[in-house]
C-alpha cells in the first residue's frame, strides 16, 4: 500500500525539493495545491495534454485552452475523471477544477481525462458505453460490482432500445446505489458515477426511453 504508481507523483518531487512545499502550494487552491495534467478530447478544437493550475474553471479549460466546440457547435456535457468520472452539463462550466468542487457535482479527478460532449450526444448511450468498460474491468471477486455493473448495462440497454418500464427507471437508481455502497474498491464504488450523474443532469433522455404501453 505504501508503493507509487502515479508518474504525475514523481515529477512533482524534484520541483517540491528545489523550490519549497510553500512555493508548491502557492500554486491551485487552499486544498487542491500544484497543477494537474488534463487529456482533453472528445468535440473539442483543441485535443491532447494541457498541464493547468489546480482551481482553473472548466469554462477556461474548454473554451480558452480546448478552442471550444469545433465548427460552432454546442456543448452540452462535460465528463471528467475517465471512465467512472461524472458528466457535468454545460451550465456549470464555471466550477473551479479541484477535487472538492468536481465530487459536489457528481464526478471526480481521477486519471485526468476530460471528454467533452456536443448537442448531438445522447447521454443515455454515453453512460451505457462507461458501464459497459467497468463491466468488462470488473475483477469478480465482489458480487455488486461482477453482477451489479452487468445488470446497469443490461438496464441501460433497455432504455437506449426504448424498451424500459418505469419500474426499471427506479431499478436503475436503486442499483446504482447498492454497487456504489457495497463494492470493495475504487472500480465498482464509482462506476456508477456517470448513470447517477447524466440521470441527475439529463433524466429527460432516460424518460424518453421508457415505453408508452
Amino acid at each position: 500500500p505504501t508503493i507509487l504508481n502515479n508518474v504525475e507523483t514523481f515529477a512533482n518531487i524534484a520541483p517540491i525539493i528545489r523550490n519549497g512545499g510553500e512555493w508548491f502550494n502557492s500554486i491551485g487552491t487552499q486544498k487542491s495545491s500544484g497543477t494537474k495534467v488534463f487529456a482533453l478530447t472528445g468535440h473539442i478544437e483543441n485535443t491532447g495534454l494541457v498541464e493547468v493550475p489546480m482551481g482553473i474553471s472548466l469554462r477556461d479549460l474548454i473554451e480558452k485552452i480546448g478552442g471550444g466546440v469545433p465548427n460552432g457547435g454546442k456543448l452540452k456535457a462535460i465528463q471528467t475523471g475517465g471512465p467512472s468520472g461524472g458528466c457535468i452539463p454545460e451550465n456549470m462550466l464555471d466550477i473551479s477544477v479541484d477535487y472538492d468542487s468536481l465530487k459536489e457535482v457528481g464526478s471526480i479527478m481521477g486519471s485526468g481525462g476530460i471528454i467533452v460532449m456536443d448537442e448531438n450526444s445522447n447521454m443515455v448511450e454515453v453512460a451505457r458505453f462507461f458501464m459497459d468498460f467497468s463491466k468488462s474491468e470488473s475483477c469478480g471477486k465482489c458480487v455488486p460490482c461482477r453482477v451489479g455493473t452487468s445488470e446497469l448495462t443490461d438496464l441501460l440497454d433497455k432504455f437506449i432500445n426504448k424498451d424500459a418500464k418505469p419500474s426499471d427507471f427506479e431499478l436503475l437508481k436503486e442499483m446504482c446505489v447498492v454497487v456504489k455502497d457495497a463494492s470493495l474498491c475504487g472500480l465498482g464504488q464509482t462506476a456508477p458515477n456517470p448513470v447517477l450523474s447524466t440521470i441527475e443532469y439529463f433524466e429527460s433522455e432516460y424518460l424518453q426511453g421508457i415505453k408508452n404501453d
